[in-house]
């Protein structure tokens, strides 16, 4: 009977969990950026303090907001150069093969659109029309259909997918910076004196410490330095890059270019990495900052409200790109091909089949 009682015990046991979470402090991220922060208030903070030597903390600042002005330079260069150089060229690669395309299936009844740099046609009345013929499609030699048929918006549901990672890859680089903003601009507490900025993450002196409180100017220097140079940079590299691919005349080089253009926003670690000292990186590793919230209750927007974050990269790239379903054909935002008559897609059904047999 005793072991009885004690198997009922046992089952009726609860465990006690808190539906209450609290976060605790969070890293900074290991690159530029983070460097940047973690030198801003550490060495405001020993130079308020009036401990170390002022040489070596005037210098280790320098440095490190002279790396974030070298990373931001060549990230704005590149980008600048990426247009010039590759997007273009690729831009006016693709309006070329489209407009012999338009010329050619709808048999010369064609609209012009555009005559700079060149003259960009498109057919009447559209892939429904009367002007618009099929069996024309074999008047184009081989490397006019391939131009035409491996334009990304002949395979639409491929490309969107592309697009979405893309932009998916962005979005992590404007979450971060929301967070970055958040946590040490609205959440840390204002102080007159750099000499409040650090505290004792777990009351040990030497050991992790917490960016608890920041002066106006400090916050106004992350604000200005690193949040928007990163969101700027972001939003610049979603456009370049959803240009560019979209002007990407062939699948293989769309996958290979998506990924390229990631080296952009890994330029940062790439620096930090390869010139910051060991000692820079462990105080780096030693710099907490406060977590957007203390704590945080059990609720549904909790658990799955970050999928927000994919609604609006879904949300863009279907607006950028545009859609066709049935009769009804949206052109987006993109200007890479104005007026596409969503047209290729059927032609190109048998051609894409033919090519990619294995």
């Amino acid at each position: 009977e005793g072991e009885e009682g004690e198997e009922d015990s046992d089952e009726g046991t609860d465990v006690s969990v808190e539906t209450n979470f609290e976060w605790p402090n969070m890293e900074l991220d290991a690159d530029t950026f983070g460097l940047s922060i973690c030198s801003l208030v550490r060495d405001f903070y020993f130079l308020s303090k009036a401990k170390g030597t002022v040489v070596n903390r005037w210098c280790r600042l320098m440095m490190s907001l002279g790396l974030l002005f070298m990373c931001v330079s060549i990230q704005v260069y590149l980008l600048s150069q990426v247009k010039r150089f590759v997007s273009a060229k690729a831009v006016h690669d693709v309006r070329l093969a489209y407009d012999e395309y338009e010329r050619i299936m709808y048999d010369n009844h064609v609209t012009v659109i555009s005559t700079q740099p060149f003259e960009e046609r498109r057919g009447l009345g559209g892939k429904s029309g009367p002007h618009f013929n099929v069996s024309r499609f074999s008047d184009l030699d081989d490397d006019q259909q391939a131009a035409a048929c491996r334009i990304p918006l002949s395979q639409p549901l491929f490309f969107w997918m592309v697009l979405f990672i893309w932009t998916l890859t962005c979005t992590a680089e404007l979450r971060k910076s929301r967070d970055l903003y958040w946590s040490l601009v609205m959440n840390t507490r204002t102080t007159d004196s750099m000499a409040n900025a650090l505290e004792d993450e777990d009351d040990i002196p030497g050991g992790p410490a917490v960016i608890a409180a920041l002066t106006q100017g400090v916050k106004a220097a992350i604000t200005i330095l690193v949040v928007i140079p990163r969101v700027c940079i972001t939003f610049y590299l979603i456009w370049i890059g959803c240009r560019w691919l979209l002007a990407t005349n062939n699948f293989g080089d769309l996958i290979l270019n998506s990924v390229a253009l990631e080296f952009i926003l890994c330029l940062k670690d790439v620096l930090y990495i390869s010139l910051v000292s060991r000692r820079s990186m462990l105080d780096l590793q030693n710099t907490t900052i406060q977590p957007l919230t203390k704590t945080e209750p059990e609720s549904l927007l909790v658990f799955i409200g970050t999928v927000g974050w994919a609604a609006m990269a879904a949300g863009w790239v279907t607006a950028y790109m545009g859609f066709s379903y049935g009769d009804i054909h949206i052109n987006g935002l993109q200007q890479v091909l104005r007026d596409y008559k969503w047209d290729v897609h059927d032609v190109c059904t048998s051609w894409i089949t033919m090519r990619y047999a294995v």
